[in-house]
């Protein structure tokens, strides 16, 4: 019974960890109740919208690092090449 509880406050649960703040538990649950074949339809919905709503910002974060390494390897060079 606590089991099949569990599984229905799937989507109840992937909101909670967004509020709190907790992206990366977030796509962890989300992953967990893809894999999950008794999931019900909801939940499957609910999961897929969470790694949709994650996703950007972890790619903006990589560009952003990216681009600042450019950045630097760019500032660097351009000191090393007026010595």
């Amino acid at each position: 019974m606590a089991k099949k509880e569990k599984r229905a406050g799937g989507e109840a649960r992937l909101d909670a960890l967004f509020l709190i703040g907790d992206a990366r538990q977030a796509r962890a649950e989300a992953r967990r109740l893809l894999a999950d074949p008794a999931a019900t339809e909801g939940d499957r919905r609910a999961a897929l919208a969470a790694l949709a709503r994650s996703g950007p910002e972890q790619a903006a974060a990589i560009a952003a690092a990216a681009g600042l390494a450019l950045f630097l390897a760019a500032a660097l060079l351009g000191l090393l090449s007026h010595r």
